[in-house]
């Protein structure tokens, strides 16, 4: 009845083109979303975690001067 035969592959060769790209836009932005994320915490809290252990690190040197003192 048709003369014509009609071929999906070069639809299905464009639809793998455009979803390859939608993916790597997502990848990309999940990428860029992530390294904000890891400057900001370098900026903002690392500092301040860094304070935190040091003052840790103070308190245990002086219970453990305070432990060889009382030995």
């Amino acid at each position: 009845m048709f003369g014509y035969v009609v071929d999906l592959s070069g639809i299905k060769a464009q639809l793998q083109h455009a979803a390859d790209a939608q993916w790597r836009m997502w990848a990309g932005l999940a990428f860029t979303a992530l390294a904000m994320v890891a400057i900001q915490y370098d900026e903002l809290v690392a500092p301040k975690v860094s304070h935190l252990s040091g003052a840790w690190g103070a308190v245990t040197d002086f219970s453990r001067k305070l432990t060889s003192f009382t030995l």
